[in-house]
């Protein structure tokens, strides 16, 4: 599995994350979905991994999984960002898996960009 992320959306990563430490992982967030096969995936910067996560390629370096979620993507993927929407997606040349990729902190709380 690889993951291809525009120049564009990895500006908008990093101005989300900021100076926090963590590791990008590719999460998928179950929580109030109702079952495990109903989510939607997240960037989420870890500091802790689990016995679950794997390590999947990208052009900026390894990207965390777990690993019964790959299932659920294709094995080419890319994650750009929509200026008209100032969102994030994540999409493979067949579809798009989530049209507002959020980026959040270990906990799951959303990162923002820090106003000026």
């Amino acid at each position: 599995m690889n993951v291809q992320i525009t120049e564009r959306a990895q500006a908008r990563i990093d101005a989300l994350k900021g100076d926090r430490d963590g590791q990008m992982h590719l999460f998928y967030e179950t929580e109030g979905c109702g079952c495990g096969n109903s989510g939607i995936f997240e960037i989420r910067y870890v500091t802790e991994t689990t016995p679950e996560d794997v390590e999947i390629d990208s052009n900026v370096g390894p990207i965390l999984i777990k690993n019964w979620t790959k299932i659920f993507l294709d094995e080419d993927m890319i994650i750009d960002y929509r200026d008209d929407k100032r969102t994030l997606v994540l999409k493979s040349n067949g579809q798009v898996f989530n049209s507002n990729l959020l980026v959040t902190d270990g906990t799951g709380c959303q990162l923002n960009v820090p106003s000026r």
